[in-house]
């Protein structure tokens, strides 16, 4: 944000909304695109066809609360598991499927073209999605769901909704 700390003193009550507009937010167009390829990768990972089973994804962190900065910030897709039938299984497998969830989005971004835009880091799974001067660095958790099936999650998007991915934690 560099001088515009300075500048927000300066700033009045009524003219507030504009500067965080201008200079905290990120702009519009970037920000359309990172949930477009957030929505893919969440499409991704709760394809049928593919090993672990995702029941659903609740978006965590900053992009979760829609509360992303210009420039850098983070998020969390937490993922919850069919395989996991206790939360020891959580604890036990973890490390596995994480190595099998980034060899899937490794594959799925090529084939959709997406390497410009998501870069994916194995072991430790983590999502950097770019857009213009914004990037967004998203940890991949795959969870036990204590409360079980999907019903508690809910999005304002049809995709989203049908397939139980929640956009905040």
């Amino acid at each position: 944000m560099g001088n515009q700390e300075s500048q927000l003193f300066s700033v009045p009550a009524q003219k507030l909304d504009n500067f965080i507009r201008d200079y905290v937010m990120p702009n519009e167009e970037c920000q359309e695109r990172i949930d477009c390829i957030v929505d893919v990768i969440c499409d991704i990972l709760q394809s049928t066809e593919h090993f672990p089973a995702v029941q659903g994804v609740a978006k965590g962190g900053s992009y979760g609360r829609k509360t992303v900065l210009r420039g850098s910030s983070d998020g969390t897709l937490v993922l919850f598991l069919s395989r996991f039938k206790q939360f020891e299984d959580q604890r036990k497998n973890q490390q596995e499927i994480l190595e099998r969830i980034g060899d899937l989005l490794e594959y799925h971004v090529h084939k959709k073209g997406l390497d410009d835009w998501v870069e994916v880091q194995c072991g430790r799974v983590v999502i950097q999605v770019s857009g213009g001067t914004q990037r967004i660095s998203f940890k991949v958790l795959p969870a036990f769901n204590a409360l079980g099936g999907c019903s508690w999650v809910s999005s304002r998007g049809k995709k989203s909704q049908r397939r139980g991915c929640q956009t905040a934690l």
